[in-house]
């Protein structure tokens, strides 16, 4: 970028590398755009995620599933499990990535460039591009001047950011968000009896899901589960600590089903978990500064959702023309 105020070479950062970030970088990658994806995590996938365990467990700790109902995403989930990046699940119309959740986000972020374990802290204006940094002032990315900064992590994270920059999108605040705690279990019990998905709506229950997580396809044998506890149970125990989250949740567990002599347990905690209210917009641009925010927070809670936005996002910035 020159100094006189112009946009140089008009490279786009993404800040998140979950479902979102990766449908806009793919969508302006492929048309000729160049793009950085920044995520604090070890990985992508965001919420799409899957975690390792001892003796190659693995679990899908966040999203359990995701539904294609636009044409749009169909496509993408047809031609996903054409290549075996996706499969089917359980009926219903569910699918799962394949090995893992984060499967799907991977592919879509293959050839771009992708920097993981870098969390960004503070968005600097110079002239009409954007200068990114850690919270402590650590330049990331420091060669490069963006013409734009599109943000698809949840609106909290967001808001802080923009809030660096003394930028403001509307309708970024307004989204609300459910947290949840999560169990991964690995036992000798019996698998999960009857079906491989237990679900239970009401408010006040411990555990709102029980998953059998080795019942997905690509997934290793061995009654591993994922259960999610409530919204109002996690909001309740939202500053516990995990040992003493994952101790209480394997009681719960156990009044709703066999548990055997458990091999590996382990809690997460996510404090965005599923968007309570949503923007009611595809996405949110400002053209006049390259600012922009995607992701479940504009269309509500599901992975084609976020996907969707994302894609929004990209194509607003695509045709802007800039």
């Amino acid at each position: 970028m020159d100094r006189d105020g112009t946009i140089g070479d008009g490279t786009i950062a993404i800040v998140g590398a979950g479902i979102a970030g990766a449908a806009a970088a793919r969508r302006l990658s492929d048309a000729g755009r160049r793009v950085v994806v920044i995520d604090k995590g070890r990985g992508p996938g965001g919420r799409m995620a899957t975690r390792r365990g001892p003796d190659s467990l693995r679990f899908d700790h966040g999203a359990q599933y995701f539904t294609a109902r636009d044409p749009r995403f169909a496509a993408l989930v047809e031609d996903w499990t054409a290549r075996g990046v996706a499969g089917a699940w359980g009926g219903e119309g569910r699918h799962v990535g394949v090995p893992g959740m984060s499967a799907p986000v991977g592919d879509l972020l293959d050839g771009i460039d992708l920097r993981c374990g870098r969390a960004v802290g503070r968005l600097a204006r110079e002239g009409r591009g954007w200068r990114l940094a850690e919270a402590d002032g650590t330049a990331l990315a420091k060669d490069t001047a963006f013409s734009h900064v599109l943000l698809t992590c949840p609106s909290p994270q967001s808001l802080a950011l923009l809030a660096s920059a003394d930028q403001h999108l509307p309708g970024v605040a307004e989204v609300r968000y459910a947290p949840c705690w999560t169990l991964m279990l690995a036992h000798d019990g019996p698998p999960l009896p009857d079906s491989s998905v237990r679900e239970d709506r009401d408010p006040e229950a411990v555990l709102a899901w029980i998953a059998r997580n080795d019942s997905k396809p690509g997934r290793e044998d061995g009654s591993t589960l994922v259960a999610h506890a409530s919204p109002s149970w996690s909001r309740a125990n939202l500053e516990c600590t995990a040992d003493d989250v994952a101790e209480r949740l394997v009681t719960a567990l156990r009044d709703r089903i066999p548990v055997g002599e458990i091999r590996h347990r382990a809690a997460h905690r996510w404090r965005y978990a599923a968007v309570e209210r949503a923007v009611g917009e595809p996405c949110l641009f400002a053209p006049e500064t390259g600012l922009g925010f995607a992701g479940d927070g504009c269309l509500g809670p599901r992975v084609e959702f976020a996907c969707l936005s994302g894609l929004a996002l990209a194509e607003r910035v695509l045709a802007e023309g800039a």
